[in-house]
């Protein structure tokens, strides 16, 4: 008897460990190559490598390399996107021209979210035009998407779509919201459920939204022009009984 409780008992931690998995877990970077591109993120736009921060692997946006191409931002888009989405997505080329100051990676382990959480850390690096990090989402086939940012020279969050090739606000938090330390790690957090979306830094409250419909599609990282942000700990939690298509 005692040993079938035991069994019964390791069991149901097997079943927790495999609920908790099927939940969501944070990207794991322990595999990626200092000095490359990531593997867990596909970039689009933009420059993205891994690089150290002390003892731990992060992912940086290097707003840098932005700055000397700002003369033809295009430069190596359009060989980038079609290796991701495919050389027939005409309408998804057209687009991708148009968010060349967006950089942007995708996640590549998730085909489509949509109820659930999503966080990621950061750390402010540099930036001269703008100091922005975010969570990239609702990213369709034919290059529309949302994001969520925090801009260290607002000190807010906003909200952002694009749409046919246009980037439109569609909530500001307040400014001066969240003065961080630059030096520091800090958490953003977005959690939608239907059409309710809200956004946080470091568990404070900074945006509510009601979305014009549902999202689903996929998810990534998020940065503008010469903005230069570490990433890490980037975590994808399903709502409950919802999990992200692999």
């Amino acid at each position: 008897m005692k040993a079938h409780r035991c069994w019964l008992f390791g069991a149901g931690l097997l079943v927790a460990a495999v609920l908790l998995g099927a939940l969501g877990a944070k990207v794991d970077l322990s595999t990626e190559r200092v000095g490359r591109e990531p593997k867990a993120f596909q970039p689009i736009v933009g420059t993205w490598v891994v690089v150290r921060d002390g003892a731990e692997k992060v992912i940086m946006v290097d707003g840098r390399p932005w700055v000397a191409r700002q003369d033809n931002p295009t430069k190596l888009l359009l060989e980038s996107a079609r290796k991701f989405y495919g050389a027939s997505n005409e309408e998804f080329m057209d687009n991708v021209k148009q968010f060349a100051y967006f950089p942007i990676a995708i996640l590549t382990s998730v085909d489509n979210f949509t109820d659930g959480t999503l966080s990621v850390k950061f750390k402010t690096i540099s930036g001269t035009n703008d100091r922005c990090s975010g969570i990239l989402f609702n990213v369709k086939p034919n290059g529309d998407w949302l994001s969520v940012r925090f801009n260290d020279t607002e000190n807010n969050i906003a909200l952002w779509t694009f749409h046919d090739g246009v980037r439109k606000n569609l909530k500001f938090g307040r400014r001066n919201a969240f003065v961080l330390d630059r030096k520091a790690w800090h958490e953003l957090t977005m959690t939608v459920h239907g059409t309710d979306f809200k956004a946080s830094i470091d568990g404070i409250p900074g945006l509510e939204y009601t979305l014009k419909e549902p999202v689903s599609g996929r998810i990534g990282l998020w940065s503008k022009t010469d903005s230069t942000s570490y990433f890490k700990d980037y975590d994808v939690i399903p709502a409950a009984g919802r999990s992200p298509r692999p």
